[in-house]
């Protein structure tokens, strides 16, 4: 990394809303201790700063209706708790039962999504500090469960402040990584362009980013048609969710190629010079969304003349191939430069919304009820929570498992006489995810960045032992670390929250260095067994999951290709259902694509299905691009004519979907299945190839390539069962 990517990082780093965050929880846990302080009512202000704390894990980006409800809720399940374990009596007996019924009841919580996991660990992490005996603080157990939750609404007030002051960061900041995930994914595609990865790298890295990418743009949905709602007259909400929408079509060109990915390489090989052109576009592709970003049109104009340069170049080199007799290896490149160009049309599109010189008319004509259906709306019925009380859903799992860890840590630390065995508890809670891949890692990374925190906090201690003005300082600054790194670098966010512990113990105690012997020790017990736990208590391994994810993806897959389908049928503008159905089978895609990273995490005793699990997923990559290569082909051009042989086609992709999915779902595994023959469209070859021969061939190679794939999903699952 040179100097200006580092400068480029940090700066970024410092204006995100990461750090703002931080700030934020720093002022307000540190404000209330230092009034209290100085008044002489510390305890206030530490049971104060305690509901801050629990309140600050719900601020995550998203919905701001659903942060505020989540830092209430989060305060008052915080205040609930630590009232009722000021009244549990120290006696082990009684503290393993009120310990493991409470951990699994509130881990139990994650069945309604991310962010109630965040309220259940506010109490889990309630849970935590009860054991810490912080009732015996000179307050009456009402008063400093009062005070908790006040500590959450003093820290609500805080949050309303800086949305009020900064309304439009956390959109400008999601929008700055989406178009940064779309120009990596872009990137990793031409990286096969190049032969320059194997498969199976290229492929996890374009899962990676995939799953990125929709799960910001499932933000920026909620977000932005939220807000459409109460300013759908403003020029800025109304260009966001125009840059949306190119996004949204981005993303589908990005996947698109006129024939198969592995054919199209082959063709490209035997002409090299079209082989650069596409490369150098491919980079200028990548590279203007990214200046976009850095740019944002806000002090001086978008230099887009590399890319249109690039599109030239391409373009002149195709027409150079054009002067010779028209071939197949023609209509495959010809194909390809116009999706290539689309995708850039793309680009120079947001380019022109992003100009803030330039007013953008609304030319949505979708109402809010319907586009309503964009956004996921979460299940909160109590039933949802019923029906994961067995021993098949992964949470429950997860959630009996971190109950019988946090006995497990409590009694060892009794049983050893730790002399803080509440820290045990914590990095259990902290640290154990239903995954046994993430688990793992964060276990390392945990150990990892206390071990380096306890370093160098050794050392600074030993050198200013007795200056307590610079520990408070340090303290503070590594509590402001810890906050800003968490979500983005575990490791790092260990190490500064152990730093910002270990400064905080200096100012009261002198055998501090003994405190980071006990601290190092009992994270490292915690880490151990969180990594056992999730490794020999009732695991979840993801091969269930991932077929599960299949089935939801394949389906989604059927449900875009009947809208892809009806498109072709009616050629009418681009239908809400259309739109609809290609979200649900990006989102689907994306899903199963991070189940594949978990799975690939997971222990190698089971190799052999992992690599069936894995080819599967990479079938069903390659089946949402052929979908996307059509549907992004048929809205971009006038059919010139419809022919029976696309529903002739569709059908036995119809059909083999529909004998996966009993695969799948095991409701029958010996069902009748055999290939069917492909009813080809007619190609012919002329010496002035016409739109309907382009066309002709781009949707009989990829409706080929639809029915070979759903085949081979079919072949790969009978394999599975056998």
């Amino acid at each position: 990394m040179n100097f200006r990517q580092y400068h480029t990082q940090t700066t970024r780093f410092f204006n995100s809303t990461d750090f703002a965050k931080a700030l934020l929880i720093t002022f307000g846990v540190v404000a209330p201790m230092l009034t209290g302080y100085l008044l002489g009512a510390l305890n206030i202000g530490l049971a104060l700063g305690t509901g801050v704390l629990l309140s600050s894990p719900s601020t995550v980006t998203g919905s701001l209706k659903n942060k505020r409800i989540g830092i209430l809720l989060s305060a008052l399940l915080g205040g609930v708790i630590s009232l009722i374990g000021a009244y549990i009596p120290p006696t082990l007996w009684v503290q393993l039962p009120y310990l493991g019924i409470t951990v699994f009841a509130l881990s139990m919580l994650s069945v309604y999504g991310f962010r109630a996991s965040l309220i259940g660990f506010a109490g889990l992490f309630a849970v935590v500090l009860s054991f810490a005996n912080l009732s015996a603080s000179g307050l009456l157990p009402y008063e400093r469960s009062s005070l908790i939750v006040l500590g959450g609404i003093w820290y609500l007030a805080l949050t309303l402040l800086y949305d009020l002051l900064a309304p439009k960061k956390q959109i400008e900041e999601l929008f700055e990584t989406a178009l940064n995930l779309s120009a990596s994914y872009i990137e990793a595609r031409g990286e096969f362009l190049k032969q320059a990865t194997d498969r199976d790298s290229g492929l996890q890295r374009l899962f990676v980013i995939q799953s990125e990418f929709n799960e910001h743009l499932e933000k920026l949905r909620e977000i932005l048609l939220q807000a459409r709602h109460a300013s759908g007259t403003s020029s800025y909400y109304r260009k966001r969710f125009l840059v949306l929408t190119e996004l949204v079509d981005l993303s589908e060109l990005s996947l698109t190629s006129p024939i198969p990915p592995q054919q199209m390489h082959e063709v490209l090989k035997k002409y090299p010079e079209q082989l650069e052109a596409f490369i150098q576009l491919n980079r200028a592709q990548s590279e203007s969304l990214k200046r976009i970003v850095t740019t944002n049109l806000q002090k001086h104009d978008l230099n887009l003349n590399s890319l249109e340069q690039r599109l030239k170049n391409a373009k002149s080199v195709l027409l150079l191939l054009k002067q010779q007799p028209v071939t197949t290896d023609y209509i495959v490149l010809h194909n390809l430069y116009e999706l290539q160009e689309k995708q850039a049309q793309r680009i120079f599109g947001i380019a022109d919304l992003l100009d803030r010189r330039k007013n953008i008319k609304d030319t949505n004509t979708d109402s809010p009820k319907e586009l309503e259906g964009f956004i996921t709306k979460q299940d909160y019925s109590f039933q949802l929570l019923l029906e994961n009380l067995n021993r098949d859903s992964p949470i429950f799992r997860h959630a009996l498992r971190i109950a019988v860890t946090a006995i497990a840590g409590i009694t060892l630390g009794n049983l050893f006489s730790v002399q803080n065995p509440y820290w045990i508890l914590l990095t259990i809670v902290v640290i154990m995810r239903p995954g046994y891949g993430l688990t793992k890692q964060r276990s390392k990374q945990r150990i990892l960045g206390t071990l380096l925190g306890a370093v160098v906090a050794a050392g600074i201690v030993y050198f200013f032992e007795n200056d307590k003005m610079l520990f408070r300082v340090l303290a503070i600054l590594s509590f402001v670390g810890a906050q800003a790194s968490l979500q983005k670098n575990y490791r790092t966010g260990a190490l500064f929250i152990t730093l910002s512990i270990i400064f905080a113990y200096a100012l009261l105690r002198p055998d501090v260095l003994a405190v980071i012997q006990f601290r190092v020790i009992d994270t490292a017990v915690g880490a151990a067994l969180a990594a056992l736990a999730n490794a020999f208590l009732w695991p979840t391994r993801e091969a269930k999951t991932l077929k599960q994810n299949l089935a939801d993806s394949l389906r989604a897959h059927r449900n875009y290709l009947a809208a892809i389908e009806q498109h072709y049928d009616t050629k009418e503008e681009l239908a809400l259902a259309y739109k609809l159905a290609r979200k649900k089978a990006f989102i689907a895609t994306a899903g199963l694509n991070s189940g594949v990273q978990r799975l690939l995490q997971e222990p190698k005793s089971k190799g052999k299905l992992t690599g069936k699990l894995y080819e599967l997923a990479v079938l069903n990559h390659a089946f949402l691009g052929a979908l996307a290569s059509i549907g992004a082909y048929l809205r971009t051009h006038n059919v010139t004519r419809r022919s029976e042989a696309f529903h002739k086609v569709t059908a036995p992709v119809f059909k083999n979907i529909d004998h996966a999915l009993l695969l799948l779902e095991a409701q029958n595994t010996q069902a009748d299945w055999e290939e069917e023959d492909l009813i080809p469209f007619e190609t012919q070859l002329t010496q002035e190839p016409d739109e309907a021969l382009l066309e002709t061939h781009i949707l009989s190679e990829q409706l080929a390539s639809l029915k070979r794939l759903s085949e081979q999903v079919n072949k790969q699952l009978k394999n599975l069962h056998t």
